[in-house]
This record gives C-alpha cells, structure tokens and sequence, in this order.
C-alpha cells in the first residue's frame, strides 16, 4: 500500500503546480509533457521525471501481479478495492501538498517530497514483504526478459507522442517531421507485433490474450478510461486557476470532488462485487463510461460565471464514473485469463491504463494549445503563455485590463472545447465496454 501511495503521489502531486511551472518557464504550451512523458523545458526535469516514471509504472503494476498471486479470485475485489482506496487517497493529498508547497514554499518540493515516502516504502517491503523464491538461475531468468520488444514499444510510443504534442502548435501538422514521427509510430508498433510474435522467448504482450475478446474489450476500456481520468486531473485544476483565479492549494481542493467520489466507487465496487456476483462485469463498466458522458459534458459548460455547486455536482458525476471501471477491467480480465496468463495480463492493464493516460493528455494539450491560438494573435497571445501569473492567486493577474476579457474568453473557449474531447473518450469507453462478454464475477464465463 506504501508503494501504491507513492506512485500515486507521484503522478497527482505535479497537477497543482503546473500553473506556477509553466509561468517559471514561460510555457503554457510544454505542459502536457508532464504528464505524458514526465518533462518539461529543462534537461534535469526531463531525466529526473524519466526516472521517476519508470519506478511509478513498475510499482502500480507489480501491487497488481501480487494480489492476483497470493487473494483467490472471489476476495480480490475488496483487496483491489482497498488498493484503489489508497490509490485514491493519494490522488487527494497530492494535489493539496503540491498546491501548498508551490503557494508557501516552492513547486520544486513536489519532487522533493517523494524522498522520504520513498524510504518509507522501501523498510516496507524489505521488512514485510516476503514473497516465495523463484528457483532458477539470475543469469537464466535475466535472458528470458524482453528486453528487445520493451525497446521497440517505447520507440513507437515516443514516436507517436512527438506529434501529437508539436502538431498544430510548433509544426503544421502536415509538416514533413509530423507525417515522419506518425510514420514511425505506426511501423514500431508493427514491428513490436512480430518481436512479440517471432523473437521474444516470454513476450511481454503474448499473441493469445488478443484472441479474447473479454480481454481485448478490457484493454480497450482501461486504455479510454485512462485517457479521461487524467486528461480530467491534469486540466480541471488549470482550469480552477487561471478562469477561476485559484491558488495552487484552492485549486487542489476543488478538486476532492472528482477525486473522492473515485475513491469512494471504487472501494464500494470493490466490496459489491466480492459480496454481490448478480452484476456482470459489462454492468460496471457500462455505466462508468456513461457516467464519464454525461460528467464531461457538463464540466464542457464551466465558465467564470459557474456556481459552486455546478462545479462540484459535475465533478462527481464524473468520478463515480471513473471509480465504476478504475479496478473492474482488472478482475474482469484475471477471471478470463489462464492462471499462467495473470501476470501478463495485469501488467498489460495497467500498461493501456497508463499509456491511455499518456496519449489523452497529450491529446488534450494539444486541443488546448490550438483552440488556445485560434482565438488569440499579436500581444495578447503572448500574454497567454507568459502573462498569466497572478502571484499569490492563479488566474490573469499580470495581464492588462484593456485585453484581459479576450484572452479569458478564449481560457474559457478553449477548456470547453478540451472537456468536451473528454466526452469523446468517454464515448470511446462505453463503446468499449459494449464489446465485454456478460461475466459475472463469481460465475463462468457466458457468451452474449
């Protein structure tokens, strides 16, 4: 739990402090890269956030690869569900402490801060983690990783994340860099298919999971649930901040809405389907994607004029519909898959989980900086990407009166139209979860 809490922090404190990093840099337009590949503008962001990413992703996925080894399938759901607790709790405190520590001291100890986490977790798991030894040789099981098809995903991804956060802003989408990058991501993709199929002695994406189509429907819905989870949680507070004039800390705390009402489905579902096996897994997941509809669409229609009660109505609706998927996929695609498949198919959940995340951020980042330069030009455009720190609050404070309602109007223009992308992806979920078979959680498999 100590390492769930971590890698959640991880991801979820930096929300609260864009604001401030973004005026530090003078670059509105870089910040989707925080959370899509952990960087910024500055080459010791860049590594420092690499690395940091790659102890998060490890961590979220192994908790996963543990559970499903040592809890029967019936009790998962609640041990997932408390893990999801956690995960939840986390996605609270991270914001409020970024928020607090870029309003009282520097956004810089949103890094700092994981240090001591960090050795609490690793006492943890050296003292009480034991876990049986696997037999065999170092060298032997070290030759059986994918080391090959790991390289060749990440080159695709990083392909495909290039032009989806230059196009239309720094390069013409129909710029030869972009068609390139596209180009590359494809046949990276391709190529890791046949190393996957031909090469790889334990691939990590093994060719049989993609002939289920419970499974597939899993992987589709966890990678469209992640892309509106976090495209949600990385630009709700911006919103808070720059239309609604918020500190990082205020913004953090118009936040708990979306987050709690998570927290508190995902527990609920985690003990409804250990106790309850009359609601199929598609149910779940059904109504989660609706949820997400319905809740993104309405967070389309925030302005600077929204009453409180709006923002905080709206922002449930779509947590309740993120906490209705955010652990099902995961037991709905263990209770599919063979026992020697678990470990394969939890970490390939978490794995569309996470690049969902990465690519629906991006993906926003880039709506936003479009919409965003459509609206504006000469001055007042650079007063959008440098201008808007307002000290103490968010909002526009350093922007001249006479141009402050345009480039206001055009924040506000552009989140619409950025919350209602998340309404196509919520769209893309529930299509998704249509395709699910009818399981249920403690039943045999049945056709539709």
């Amino acid at each position: 739990m100590f390492g769930i809490f971590l890698a959640a922090l991880d991801q979820t404190i930096v929300v609260t402090t864009l604001h401030a990093i973004a005026v530090e840099f003078s670059s509105l337009d870089q910040i989707a890269w925080i959370g899509t590949a952990y960087l910024l503008t500055a080459v010791c962001l860049i590594i420092a956030r690499a690395i940091a990413g790659l102890g998060g992703g490890g961590i979220i996925g192994l908790v996963y690869i543990i559970i499903s080894d040592i809890v029967s399938l019936q009790d998962r759901g609640k041990y997932q569900g408390m893990i999801g607790g956690v995960f939840g709790i986390s996605s609270v405190v991270g914001p409020l402490l970024g928020g607090a520590f870029t309003d009282s001291v520097t956004w810089r100890w949103a890094f700092y801060i994981n240090l001591p986490f960090g050795v609490i977790t690793v006492v943890c798991v050296i003292l009480f983690l034991h876990l049986p030894h696997i037999s065999g040789k170092f060298l032997e099981k070290f030759k059986r990783i994918d080391f090959l098809g790991t390289f060749v995903l990440v080159i695709a991804t990083i392909a495909l994340l290039l032009p989806l956060n230059w196009g239309g802003n720094k390069y013409k989408w129909d710029s030869p860099i972009i068609i390139v990058l596209l180009c590359i991501g494809g046949l990276g993709f391709i190529v890791f298919a046949l190393v996957e199929k031909y090469v790889a002695v334990e691939p990590i994406a093994p060719g049989r999971l993609f002939k289920n189509r419970m499974v597939i429907a899993c992987f589709a819905v966890n990678f469209f649930q992640g892309m509106s989870f976090f495209a949600m949680v990385y630009f709700i507070p911006l919103f808070f901040q720059i239309v609604k004039g918020a500190t990082a800390t205020k913004a953090g705390l118009d936040l708990l809405p979306l987050i709690l009402a998570v927290v508190f489905t995902v527990i609920f579902t985690g003990q409804l389907i250990s106790r309850t096996p009359i609601i199929t897994y598609k149910m779940y997941c059904t109504l989660g994607g609706i949820f997400i509809i319905i809740g993104s669409g309405l967070m389309s229609t925030f302005s600077e004029t929204s009453k409180k009660g709006e923002l905080i109505g709206y922002l449930l609706i779509a947590g309740i519909g993120i906490g209705c998927i955010m652990q099902i996929t995961i037991l709905a695609s263990q209770h599919v898959a063979a026992r020697e498949d678990l470990a394969s198919v939890t970490s390939l959940m978490t794995f569309f989980r996470t690049i969902g995340a990465v690519f629906g951020v991006a993906i926003l980042g880039t709506v936003f900086n479009n919409e965003l330069k459509n609206h504006l030009s000469g001055g007042a455009s650079s007063f959008s990407q440098s201008g808007f720190g307002g000290g103490e609050r968010g909002g526009l404070g350093n922007v001249p009166d006479s141009i402050k309602p345009l480039i206001l109007n055009a924040f506000i223009s552009s989140f619409s139209l950025s919350f209602k992308v998340v309404t196509v992806m919520g769209a893309l979920t529930l299509i998704s979860a249509l395709f699910m078979e009818n399981t249920k959680p403690a039943g045999k498999r049945t056709s539709e």
